[in-house]
């Protein structure tokens, strides 16, 4: 069984990004395709159908960088909505803007949220639910491949997870902490453990795209 995770590249004022570093401590884990995105709008979600068609994985797991919090953030909900006041790499702003012309509001999580809070909860890692996962990319990619999942009849569970800056990144902000990258690696052996509690072997998921 594999498992598709994604992590993205620094963009804006971060000097880097925790997810691309997460990236290279699970490709050693057995089982995943870890692999960093472009933080660019079309761009990201054009590279994870790719990847998908590649691997044919039986769950995915995209991971950004939340700035503003200090726990790991486990999103419900993709919104069908880019709501940015910054561009993205490649330049692009894209702001009060749907992200599929035809597409519905929003496409829910198809991970096990709740569980995956608890489980983290129980394990002492500091985590909340999230009712959507922003306005940029992020949340671009989250719906985008959500759509592009529907559109190709894939039952594929497929979520995403914001994590915090490192404790570096936020070094003389008064009340922020961060969240250091072990922790943040051990978060993710989390979520990943428990999808694998759901998943059957050999998972058909038709003829590629």
């Amino acid at each position: 069984m594999r498992i598709l995770v994604t992590g993205f590249e620094r963009f804006g004022p971060n000097d880097l990004n925790p997810t691309a570093l997460l990236m290279d401590r699970l490709a050693d884990r057995q089982g995943v395709i870890a692999t960093v995105l472009p933080v660019e709008y079309h761009t990201s979600v054009k590279r994870f159908e790719a990847l998908l068609d590649e691997h044919r994985p039986v769950a995915a797991v995209a991971f950004g960088l939340a700035r503003s919090f200090d726990r790991i953030r486990v999103e419900r909900v993709a919104l069908n909505l880019d709501e940015a006041t910054v561009p993205d790499n490649a330049g692009v702003l894209r702001c009060g803007l749907r992200i599929v012309e035809d597409g519905p509001v929003g496409y829910w999580s198809t991970l096990p949220v709740d569980r995956l809070i608890d489980a983290l909860d129980h394990a002492g890692v500091p985590v909340a639910a999230s009712g959507h996962a922003g306005g940029y990319v992020c949340n671009h990619l989250f719906y985008g491949v959500h759509h592009a999942l529907e559109r190709r009849g894939w039952p594929l569970p497929m979520g995403f997870v914001h994590v915090p800056p490192l404790p570096e990144q936020v070094a003389g902000e008064p009340g922020r902490t961060g969240l250091a990258l072990d922790e943040i690696e051990r978060a993710a052996h989390i979520v990943l453990d428990e999808l694998l509690i759901d998943l059957p072997t050999g998972r058909d998921l038709g003829p590629a795209a």
